[in-house]
């Protein structure tokens, strides 16, 4: 097991409490975040696009297991995969069927960390990002309309994925993932939507946000 990995596994369970002490910040700071985007949501119309443009595909293509099953796996191991690399394992046999489900081997051991992933971190979402920021791609309304539909997206499949039978869940206990899901995704979404609204500055200025209102509210500050 690396450093890293015996690391989180050590710190699991306070990171736990601290996701759930940072709940109340993150939901205020969303809160603000949207009474902003509404006095503006003209800069998020591309965005909104991409995200009718697959809840309609959602409902016609993707929901059927023919369709969806086999991408939607790969994803989420792809994820599992790169917080894999991140803890510093390494990563054998990703291999993803359409009726079977995925599996990935990784050496080296394991942790929670690469266990949750799948079930808050936007994977698709982070192109899309990265060419708003590229040359000709710069301002593109394809590219925020993109974003839009890669959020939708990983919003519903977390959603759907999130259950009972889930092994990744199973391994990190149903506990732990009540504490730590709720705020990730809350801040997923946030930096997301902060995003398309304006840039990382935008982000960060949202996560700035949840930092100072936990100051507030738990702290005193």
């Amino acid at each position: 097991m690396t450093l890293i990995s015996h690391s989180l596994n050590l710190l699991k369970w306070p990171i736990g409490l601290l996701a759930l002490s940072i709940l109340p910040a993150t939901a205020l700071a969303l809160l603000h975040l949207f009474a902003t985007v509404i006095t503006d949501l003209a800069s998020m119309s591309s965005f909104a696009v991409g995200v009718i443009i697959y809840l309609i595909s959602d409902q016609l293509l993707f929901r059927k297991r023919f369709m969806g099953s086999m991408f939607s796996t790969f994803e989420h191991e792809l994820t599992h995969a790169i917080f894999a690399w991140l803890s510093l394992h390494r990563v054998k046999n990703l291999k993803v069927t359409w009726n079977s489900g995925g599996m990935i081997q990784i050496i080296g051991g394991h942790n929670w960390l690469i266990a949750i992933a799948p079930y808050w971190f936007p994977t698709l979402c982070l192109p899309f990002m990265v060419m708003s920021y590229l040359g000709s791609f710069a301002g593109a309304w394809w590219v925020s309309a993109g974003l839009g539909a890669t959020y939708c997206y990983t919003a519903l499949s977390t959603w759907r994925e999130t259950h009972r039978e889930q092994t990744d869940l199973q391994y990190t206990s149903f506990l732990f993932a009540w504490l730590f899901l709720p705020t990730a995704n809350l801040m997923t979404m946030g930096f997301i939507i902060a995003f398309a609204h304006g840039g990382f500055g935008d982000s960060f200025s949202f996560l700035t946000e949840v930092l100072n209102t936990y100051n507030s509210l738990i702290l005193g500050g």
